[in-house]
C-alpha cells in the first residue's frame, strides 16, 4: 500500500509540473514586428523613447514582444522590406512616397492582418508638403481617409474648457496652436475600441495639427464628424476647436466664414485620429493630423507647457489596440449605430452613453460587415488541459489496478 501512495504522489506532482509548463507556454505570444519610416524626411524626436519604453505588451495575460525595425533615410520602402512587417509607422512625411514605394505598401496592406499609421501635419510653413505626401498614398491604396488642407486651432487666451472624465481642461497648452486632443473612440466593441482609452485620463498634445475629413466614391469631401461610411472608427477628438488656413488651396470641407475663429461654427469639434477597418482582410488604417513621433512636440509627450499630459499611454493603448485586431481576426458581423447630438450622446447596441458638449445633432450608422454569420469566436491563448486531464485518468486506473492486486496478494 505505501508503495501505491508513492507511486500516486510522483504522478501528481508530474501532473502539477505539465499543467504549470503548459500555463507557461500559453502565455507567450508572438513576436510583433513595427517597422518606422524615417526615409521621407520625417524626424525621429521621442522615437527612441517609444522604442525603448515599448518592447513587449500584455493583451489579456499575453505578452507579444516586439521588433522594432527602422527604414533610414537613403532606403526605399519595397516589398522586400515589408515581409514580415506586421505595423507600419509613416510619421508625418514631407517629402512623398515613390509610385514603386506606394504600390509595395498597398500589396503588404491587402495581405491582410496589417496597419498602416500615417499622420500629417496642418498648413503652416512645410505642412503642406505632409498634407499631400499623406493624401496621395490614402488615394493610391484606396482609402477614403484624407487630411484636410487646413489647421485646427483653439484660442488663447480664452475662457474655454473641456470636461474629460470627470475633469476639466483647458483646450491647449498656452498657445492656440499648441492644441490638446482628448481620446475619446467610438464604442465599437467588437474592435476593442475601449483599449484606447484604458487608464487614459488626461489629453495628449497635437502641436499645430490638422484634423481628418473623408472623401465619397464621387470625390467629394466630408466631414466624419456629421457623415460616416462602413469601416470609419473615430478616435480622438478636438474639442472647442476652430479652423485656420494658412496656404492655398482652401480648405477641402470647412469653410472660414463657418468654422473659423468667430464664425457661427468656429467653437465646433473636430477629428484627430480616425481609422478606417477593411473587414476582408483584417487590415487598418489609421489617421492623425500629427504624429507619434517627430513632430515638434510629438503625442507621447507626458507634460507641456504646464499641463499634464497622458501620451505615453496613449501610444501604448494605440499599440495594444494594433497588435490585438490583427492577431484576432473577425469571424461574425458588428453593425454599430451611433446617434450624435451636439450635446454629444453617444449610443450604440450595447445601450453604452457617453456625453460631450457640442451644438448640433445629427444620426450617423457606422456598418462594418463581415462575409459570415457565426457567433463571436476570438481565439486567446489558454492552456490545453487535455493531455492532462488523458493522464490524470491514466493514473487513477493504474493506482486502482495496483490495489487490486495487491488485495489479492
Amino acid at each position: 500500500m505505501r508503495k501505491i501512495l508513492v507511486l500516486g504522489l510522483v504522478i501528481l506532482v508530474l501532473l502539477a509540473l505539465a499543467m504549470t509548463s503548459r500555463s507557461s507556454i500559453a502565455q507567450v505570444g508572438r513576436t510583433v514586428t513595427i517597422a518606422v519610416d524615417l526615409a521621407h524626411d520625417e524626424s525621429d524626436k521621442y522615437l527612441g523613447f517609444i522604442q525603448g519604453n515599448i518592447t513587449s505588451v500584455v493583451i489579456d495575460g499575453v505578452t507579444y514582444s516586439i521588433n522594432w525595425v527602422n527604414i533610414t533615410s537613403g532606403m526605399s520602402i519595397t516589398s522586400d522590406l515589408l515581409s514580415g512587417v506586421d505595423i507600419l509607422l509613416i510619421g508625418q512625411p514631407t517629402v512623398s512616397l515613390g509610385p514603386d514605394e506606394m504600390e509595395s505598401i498597398k500589396t503588404w496592406l491587402f495581405t491582410g492582418n496589417k496597419v498602416l499609421y500615417i499622420a500629417g501635419d496642418s498648413d503652416y510653413g512645410g505642412g503642406p508638403a505632409s498634407i499631400n505626401a499623406v493624401n496621395s498614398l490614402l488615394e493610391y491604396i484606396g482609402s477614403k481617409l484624407r487630411l484636410e488642407h487646413a489647421a485646427v486651432y483653439t484660442p488663447y487666451p480664452d475662457t474655454r474648457s473641456y470636461i474629460y472624465k470627470g475633469v476639466e481642461y483647458p483646450t491647449n497648452a498656452k498657445a492656440y496652436y499648441r492644441v490638446l486632443a482628448f481620446v475619446e473612440p467610438d464604442p465599437v466593441s467588437l474592435l476593442y475600441t475601449y483599449m484606447l482609452d484604458e487608464g487614459v485620463t488626461k489629453p495628449i498634445i497635437m502641436h499645430g495639427p490638422t484634423c481628418v475629413i473623408w472623401v465619397d466614391e464621387t470625390g467629394k469631401y466630408r466631414d466624419p464628424v456629421e457623415e460616416v461610411f462602413p469601416g470609419l472608427i473615430r478616435l480622438v477628438w478636438f474639442r472647442r476647436a476652430y479652423i485656420g488656413d494658412n496656404t492655398p488651396p482652401s480648405p477641402f470641407v470647412y469653410d472660414l466664414l463657418s468654422y473659423g475663429l468667430g464664425g457661427p461654427k468656429g467653437d465646433s469639434s473636430f477629428v484627430g485620429y480616425a481609422a478606417e477597418y477593411f473587414t476582408q482582410i483584417n487590415s487598418m488604417v489609421v489617421v492623425a493630423g500629427e504624429s507619434l513621433y517627430g513632430d515638434y512636440e510629438p503625442a507621447w509627450s507626458s507634460s507641456y507647457y504646464g499641463v499634464d499630459l497622458d501620451g505615453p499611454k496613449f501610444v501604448t493603448n494605440l499599440i495594444r489596440w494594433w497588435i490585438k485586431v490583427i492577431t484576432t481576426p473577425l469571424v461574425t458581423p458588428i453593425t454599430t449605430t451611433i446617434t450624435t447630438t451636439e450635446t454629444k450622446t453617444v449610443t450604440t447596441t450595447t445601450t453604452t452613453t457617453e456625453t460631450i458638449t457640442t451644438t448640433m445633432t445629427t444620426t450617423t450608422t457606422t456598418t462594418i460587415t463581415e462575409k459570415t454569420t457565426e457567433t463571436t469566436t476570438i481565439t486567446e491563448k489558454v492552456p490545453d488541459y487535455t493531455s492532462t486531464i488523458v493522464v490524470s485518468i491514466i493514473a487513477i486506473i493504474i493506482i486502482a489496478v495496483l490495489a487490486t492486486r495487491l488485495r489479492k496478494k
